[in-house]
């Protein structure tokens, strides 16, 4: 099973005047390691992408090797791949946030930065990803990117009972108080969509159909 923190070899591209090698179409027949290799290379991107902001990969390459891997019919590897490492580090995440700080506002705000690094994340990795989410994913039935991204949010913190509670108390607290951090939670939530809906006593839906925590 690919691990999250797997090493990878993708050695960087940046020379004055380099040229990218163009693709042998017989390469995946060849050699037995490309796939590994580039699944490797999109979990090291999507970590980077957490933990940095941004990729030291060279992303010309990626985009051809992931456009390679999924014309080739090997497009499942690549999104597991994916998958695994997204679960991952949303778990990574959401698990500080069981033991988060007393006061409300330094837990909403540790909250809202962390869902701000996931949402960032996902986009990027659906960047690197475009032919991957446009071609294998419908073809497969499989959920997009966006969706697997907004998905694992909602397991790993609305449906956390240590973390909705907490975030129902600090969100009561702060009403009349930091405004801005109530705003931001219920723009979170409203990005998550109507699923959230279904998670027991966290929000309720106002006439507009914002979505709020903690309703009557």
């Amino acid at each position: 099973m690919l691990q999250a923190s797997s090493p990878v070899e993708y050695k960087s591209t940046r020379r004055r005047n380099s040229k990218i090698e163009p693709f042998q179409h017989n390469k995946l027949i060849k050699d037995p390691g490309f796939v590994p290799r580039v699944c490797n290379a999109v979990t090291q991107a999507i970590c980077e992408f957490y933990a940095q902001g941004s990729t030291n990969l060279p992303l010309e390459r990626l985009y051809r090797d992931v456009y390679n891997v999924v014309l080739h019919k090997k497009g499942e590897e690549l999104y597991k791949a994916m998958e695994i490492t997204l679960t991952s580090k949303v778990q990574s995440l959401c698990r500080p946030l069981d033991a988060a700080p007393e006061d409300d506002a330094l837990f909403l705000q540790e909250l809202l930065a962390k869902w701000n690094c996931h949402a960032r994340a996902v986009k990027m990795t659906h960047d690197i990803l475009p032919y991957l989410d446009r071609t294998f994913i419908p073809t497969n039935r499989r959920m997009p990117i966006h969706e697997v991204g907004l998905h694992l949010w909602r397991d790993n913190m609305a449906c956390s009972d240590k973390i909705r509670a907490r975030l129902i108390q600090a969100v009561r607290r702060q009403r009349g108080g930091e405004e801005e951090l109530v705003h931001g939670v219920n723009k979170m939530l409203t990005e998550l969509g109507a699923e959230v809906m279904n998670v027991p006593h966290l929000c309720f839906r106002d006439s507009a159909g914002k979505l709020h925590v903690a309703g009557p």
